[in-house]
């Protein structure tokens, strides 16, 4: 009897053991999975799937012949998701002003779309990554028009994409006289059209998107031409970020460290110039200041 119930015993201390052994091993499995990384990048690897927001403009669109996105940030986000372990990426076609509710509301896990890093309004409501490039602003006039910058623009109508900086460069114009009336004119498409119609004497935007239309749909430019003038008064260069909220800063952080090394090993600039773009426009010189031209300046989360 003594016998069988050593036997019993030996036998049930090495199923203990052997169920601790398996537990602990499933632990230190999951852990393994979620050490080291952000909440967000283990959900995201485990998904396969970012889905970020953008307009649909130069910067983020969706080519209609793959119906996948394509545009300098969409490449940049692509490849950047790759190096982090995530194998798909997804654009959700958001209009400009909405892009940040649909990214605090869940609906998408990046904006990526041309957005500046500068807006302390924005800040208060999303992260901003390191600066990817920068770009100035570009005043479009019609072809026939002698203006060359914005002074000789008094009294006249300027048109702008609402939520963006250059409505507040435009209302800044109107407030010290220099411009007659600042004009929500819509989407990039709908305010190029309204200049070429005459509902507007100038449109501002980013020079990127000008560019961009330049480059791909030269018929959009159809009578119209820059003022060669335009001077970034109101608002200075820019530097153009990705976007995540404030729920999610370790996942920016991550974000931020494989576009800086994309920014150092060339990527970027490749990027810029598949699209046509002179890096020299557009890219941080190898000696540029972090904390003035790439950090950004207005995150009121670290």
């Amino acid at each position: 009897m003594k016998k069988i119930l050593k036997v019993l015993s030996l036998a049930l201390v090495l199923s203990t053991a052997l169920s601790l052994c398996g537990c602990k091993e499933k632990k230190s499995s999951t852990d393994a999975a979620e050490t080291g990384v952000s909440k967000k990048l283990a959900a995201l690897r485990k998904k396969g799937t970012l889905v970020f927001g953008s307009s649909g403009d130069e910067y983020s669109y969706i080519n209609p012949a793959t119906g996948k996105p394509e545009g300098i940030d969409s490449d940049i986000v692509i490849e950047a998701c790759r190096r982090l372990g995530i194998p798909n990426v997804e654009m959700s076609l958001i209009p400009f002003s909405e892009l940040i509710l649909n990214l605090n509301n869940g609906a998408i896990d990046l904006i990526a779309d041309g957005m500046y890093n500068s807006n302390p309004d924005r800040a208060k409501k999303v992260y901003f990554c390191d600066s990817i490039y920068w770009q100035g602003g570009a005043l479009l006039i019609q072809k026939d028009k002698p203006y060359k910058s914005q002074y000789d623009m008094k009294g006249l109508k300027i048109g702008y994409t609402p939520g963006t900086l250059w409505q507040g460069g435009v209302e800044a114009w109107v407030k010290k006289g220099i411009v007659g009336e600042a004009v929500a004119t819509g989407h990039q498409t709908d305010s190029l059209v309204a200049l070429q119609f005459g509902k507007i004497d100038g449109f501002l935007t980013d020079s990127t998107l000008v560019e961009g239309v330049m480059i791909n749909n030269p018929s959009q430019m159809e009578g119209l031409k820059l003022a060669e003038g335009y001077i970034d008064d109101e608002i200075p260069k820019g530097h153009i970020a990705c976007a995540v909220n404030h729920e999610d800063v370790a996942f920016g952080h991550e974000l931020s460290k494989v576009f800086n090394e994309m920014r150092e090993d060339g990527t970027i600039e490749k990027i810029l110039v598949k699209y046509g773009f002179d890096p020299k426009l557009h890219c941080y010189a190898p000696d540029a200041d972090y904390e003035t031209e790439i950090k950004c300046p207005v995150n009121i989360i670290e």
